[in-house]
């Protein structure tokens, strides 16, 4: 029987962070979630909202500091685009690795000890791109703590409302011809509701103490398949056509200039070099978990 906690939610008004507040609502925790959001209307309103703030050392060890000794810190924090840098720019510095080194400083504040962080599959200190540098060097920081930590490694998470397929879907309405680079990488898409529900039972399950566990779909498929399922989902058919690297490479720095949200960055392409699939047949969401994974194609028309 899952005893109920306090759970400080940091992440919890984006799309994984909606699925992840409603279970652990159904858990009977108390959540409290701090945003920059000026309007939380739509959010439920048995969350403890804090508005107006920063994630500052102060106000985290503040926040922190209000938990008991059964209390719990989940970071779901994460950014998909920064500027060029090395090992990574200042956006991934600070969402991914200094927001974590302020987070475990702040439990010197707190009796709770319990941490459990979003990482990313492919996450490595080396790896060949700086989003993956940054995550990589964030875990190496929680892992060396002294705190209960589990570090949740999901590969491209996928929802009805999430941001990966449905671009791809947005890009398939418009173009009858998608040049794509990297079209043969490979993905092993993971559902959303898959990854709120081990969070949650990773809240009190304690053979997830001290381990980074890699989260996949059942399905593997490459970027190719992807787009084409996408295009299912808005019934289009587009041609996908395989680009070379270097051609790739260029239309990712184009699209880094355009006006609005970035939809695909050189960085990205990068992170692509290597597969986003689980190392080996376990799959630990059905036996660590004991949640069947959801497959890609129940989103589909």
């Amino acid at each position: 029987m899952s005893q109920a906690a306090t759970v400080l939610l940091i992440g919890g008004s984006g799309f994984l962070g909606r699925y992840v507040t409603s279970l652990l609502l159904e858990r009977g925790d108390k959540v409290i979630i701090p945003t920059r959001s000026a309007t939380i209307s739509h959010h439920p309103i048995e969350v403890t909202w804090i508005t107006d703030t920063e994630l500052s050392q102060e106000h985290l060890n503040q926040w922190v500091s209000k938990l008991d000794s059964g209390g719990v810190v989940i970071n779901l924090v994460g950014q998909l685009h920064d500027k060029p840098g090395f090992p990574y720019g200042p956006v991934f510095k600070e969402a991914h690795v200094e927001l974590v080194k302020r987070l475990i400083n702040a439990f010197n504040h707190s009796p709770a000890r319990r941490f459990i962080h979003i990482s990313s599959l492919g996450a490595d200190s080396h790896g060949p791109s700086m989003y993956q540098r940054s995550k990589g060097d964030a875990e190496r920081y929680i892992k060396e703590s002294s705190l209960n930590w589990t570090i949740l490694r999901p590969s491209v998470i996928f929802g009805s409302d999430d941001q990966f397929i449905q671009l791809f879907a947005s890009l398939c309405n418009i173009f009858p011809v998608i040049p794509l680079a990297s079209a043969q990488s490979r993905f092993q898409p993971v559902a959303v509701s898959d990854v709120a529900q081990a969070i949650s039972q990773s809240i009190d399950q304690r053979n997830t103490f001290h381990q980074s566990i890699d989260l996949g779909g059942p399905s593997i498929y490459t970027l190719k398949e992807l787009v084409e399922l996408a295009g299912r989902t808005v019934n289009k058919k587009p041609l996908v056509i395989p680009m070379p690297h270097a051609l790739g490479v260029i239309q990712a720095w184009a699209f880094e200039h355009l006006p609005g949200k970035t939809l695909m960055s050189r960085d990205n392409l990068a992170s692509m070099q290597r597969d986003n699939v689980l190392p080996s047949q376990y799959q630990s969401l059905k036996e660590l978990f004991n949640i069947n994974p959801t497959a890609l194609e129940t989103l589909l028309p």
